[in-house]
């Protein structure tokens, strides 16, 4: 919430690009879970860059958060057959 919600606002009020806005907050979004290395960085920057243009095609948050947890619950069932 507080990414897509807080700093891609703030990056579009500095900016006046969209575009800008979703790119950066989701660079930052990326770089904030270096700590699960590089790899995982690049992944999680381009969900975040995906759930940041949802957010601004929809006005909202609601849709991410629907989308973030339907895709917690499919990851954790998914894990949950593999390695059963």
């Amino acid at each position: 919430m507080v990414f897509r919600g807080c700093v891609q606002r703030q990056l579009h009020a500095l900016s006046g690009s969209v575009v800008a806005a979703v790119l950066g907050q989701g660079l930052v979004f990326g770089l904030f879970h270096s700590y699960q290395g590089w790899t995982n960085v690049i992944v999680i920057s381009v969900l975040g860059v995906l759930y940041g243009a949802l957010a601004a095609w929809r006005g909202n948050l609601r849709a991410n958060m629907i989308a973030h947890a339907w895709g917690d619950v499919w990851e954790g069932w998914l894990k949950f057959v593999v390695w059963r």
